[in-house]
């Protein structure tokens, strides 16, 4: 039997015949497509996820000054949470706060404590373990941060806030507090900026040092600054 259609010429009159709607460019702007899409759920990672307290420290701290210290995937918690700051009139000496991340590091560590003069043996001692950076927190203030010599990467921040206040009964031989004395420090997280993480120590020290003059009643006026000093990354 003889194929017709392979006989009859087409005619004119007959519509051109389909091509494939599928062209080279197209298909490279699908790939340009889908390299966009996973190249942005790389970024974003939706799978991973940061959880801070909403109040840490006093209730001095919200999420976003702990932030810059934690990693791209975790959930920090404050173990043992605190209304208000102790202070040496309420029968405490020193007072710390704590901001635990999952894998048992501390992505903060806050101490506050009445400070006489030590402030000279301090820096002496920060002195031996890494290196000592004068940073300015305001008039009459003493503070800096120390970069360690042992675990690099780690990072202390001190302010001394001048402070007249009442010691407790018992500390009646000692020489009268000068100072409040704050120390911020941390962990080391996996993924936080070092640069970041070492500014916002600075930031929350001058947080807690401002708390803390309240807190403590300070009968003579403290002059903090409107915000912490730049930290060299």
């Amino acid at each position: 039997m003889v194929d017709v259609a392979h006989i009859i010429p087409p005619s004119p009159d007959d519509p051109p015949p389909r091509r494939s709607r599928v062209r080279p460019w197209h298909a490279v702007v699908a790939l340009a497509v889908v390299a966009a899409v996973g190249g942005g759920l790389w970024a974003w990672k939706p799978w991973q996820s940061v959880e801070l307290p909403k109040s840490a420290c006093w209730g001095v701290l919200s999420a976003n000054d702990l932030k810059p210290l934690a990693g791209p995937d975790g959930e920090a918690t404050e173990p043992t949470p605190s209304r208000k700051i102790a202070t040496p009139a309420s029968g405490s000496r020193d007072y710390r706060c704590l901001v635990s991340w999952p894998d048992a590091t501390i992505l903060l560590d806050v101490d506050v404590r009445p400070a006489r003069n030590r402030i000279d043996a301090d820096r002496k001692s920060d002195a031996g373990s890494g290196s000592v950076t004068p940073l300015d927190f305001g008039a009459d203030t003493t503070g800096w941060i120390t970069a360690s010599k042992i675990v690099p990467g780690n990072a202390a921040v001190r302010l001394y806030v001048p402070c007249d206040y009442d010691a407790p009964s018992d500390d009646s031989d000692q020489p009268p507090p000068k100072f409040i004395g704050v120390l911020v420090s941390g962990d080391v997280v996996h993924g936080a900026s070092l640069g970041k993480a070492h500014q916002a120590y600075a930031d929350i020290a001058l947080k807690i040092g401002r708390a803390a003059a309240t807190a403590y009643e300070c009968r003579n006026p403290v002059t903090l600054a409107g915000t912490a000093p730049r930290v060299g990354s």
